[in-house]
């Protein structure tokens, strides 16, 4: 628990000193939180060059306004989710809207040779397809949860909403999965045709 304080007052005299210009502290702020920022992105998105991009994009809008941040019980790694969430969210739309039929499944990465290795690609790829295949809200949450490693009140945080619901979402997501899973479909059908967005 005194780790957690100490770690707590470390980033806050970081914010405080990046919050002043002090762009060295920016910079360790940076790589203190750059991989949990990539691979939460890239777990929303599905593709690793997207993801890059996407990242770089959530600290440049971060360094833009960092003087204007105030904690307000928000701790700063959760406000720079907040961030990443958003442009997420428009690469999204913007995605959908210039392609028709896409159903995110795009990794061309090298396939393994041993059987075993390649069934479990495949199933790792259909079952992150379905992830991300999840409606809104739905695929954050199972993203900042079971991804990021964030308890309910920090999800609740980036989201914007009360823990009752995170764990209502995450219900529902969780369900549409098994739903899935079981139906041999992995998202094709019931995942998209989730209730909650």
């Amino acid at each position: 628990m005194a780790d957690t304080g100490t770690l707590s007052t470390r980033e806050s005299i970081l914010v405080e000193r990046a919050r002043a210009g002090d762009r060295q502290a920016f910079g360790e702020l940076y790589d203190r939180y750059a991989a949990l920022t990539y691979r939460h992105i890239h777990c929303l998105v599905g593709d690793r060059q997207a993801a890059e991009d996407l990242t770089a994009q959530t600290f440049l809008q971060a360094l833009q306004a960092i003087g204007r941040y105030e904690e307000r019980g928000i701790p700063f790694q959760v406000w720079l989710l907040r961030i990443a969430r958003n442009l997420a969210i428009n690469h999204w739309r913007i995605r959908r809207n210039h392609s028709n039929g896409d159903n995110g499944l795009e990794r061309k990465d090298s396939m393994p040779s041993p059987e075993s290795l390649c069934e479990a690609k495949l199933l790792e790829e259909e079952v992150w397809g379905a992830v991300r295949r999840l409606r809104g809200d739905q695929r954050q949450v199972i993203v900042l949860r079971f991804v990021d490693g964030l308890s309910y009140p920090e999800v609740a945080q980036v989201l914007g909403k009360s823990i009752g619901a995170v764990r209502v979402v995450q219900y529902r997501a969780l369900s549409a999965l098994r739903r899935a899973l079981e139906d041999g479909d992995l998202g094709h059908n019931s995942v998209s045709a989730g209730r909650l967005s």
